[in-house]
């Protein structure tokens, strides 16, 4: 089992997403995109390789860990620049394709992820994410050819959750448990106490 570090953007990260929160009451720290991704609302989250590409979704396997902190900016009422601890998800099914994890997820009676890039299952209206791109269409195109070159998908268990007022991680924090500030671009594996450490000083923060 090998455990990840990862950060994603939540939809509050721009105006156009806080203003899609409200409107929709949508929870503020899920991700921006017209495809979540990651996908923290179903749930069994998903993940795949709409964002990293090659770079991390085929590196996972079944009972993989991966830690997602939102980018480093300042949130809600907090003045100084942190991360936010938003979600800690174990990978439960590994599938090949997209289209591999659908009869999975239909079995479980649920609906598709959003990232699920099949027939029938379409991207999010574009006023209900962070609006980065002109129009759903022109953002979509990208993520489908990401889907048909690297298809893993990959079905979570949430470990920790929280998308509305998510524990902070401090600069202090990150240098406590790590040393340094760990890039993400690729995403690091980290050591299981680290892992621990992280959420036991968010918690006693909380």
């Amino acid at each position: 089992m090998a455990i990840y570090l990862n950060t994603y953007r939540p939809l509050i990260c721009r105006r156009a997403g806080r203003i899609a929160a409200r409107k929709y009451g949508l929870a503020p720290f899920i991700d921006s995109s017209c495809r979540r991704e990651p996908d923290f609302q179903s749930k069994f989250p998903s993940i795949s390789a709409l964002c990293r590409f090659d770079k991390f979704a085929p590196r996972l396997r079944e009972d993989d860990i991966v830690v997602y902190l939102t980018v480093k900016k300042k949130y809600l009422d907090v003045s100084e620049a942190h991360w936010r601890l938003t979600a800690i998800l174990q990978v439960l099914k590994r599938f090949a394709s997209h289209k591999d994890a659908v009869a999975w997820y239909r079995e479980q009676g649920l609906c598709l992820p959003s990232n699920c890039m099949v027939a029938g299952n379409p991207p999010i209206p574009l006023d209900q994410t962070s609006a980065t791109h002109e129009s759903v269409e022109e953002w979509d195109r990208g993520y489908r050819f990401r889907a048909i070159k690297c298809p893993v998908f990959l079905a979570c268990n949430a470990v920790h959750l929280e998308l509305y007022n998510p524990p902070i991680v401090t600069k202090k924090i990150m240098l406590e448990v790590f040393g340094r500030f760990p890039a993400t671009q690729n995403p690091p594996s980290i050591a299981g106490h680290q892992c621990n450490q992280l959420r036991n000083l968010v918690s006693a923060k909380g």
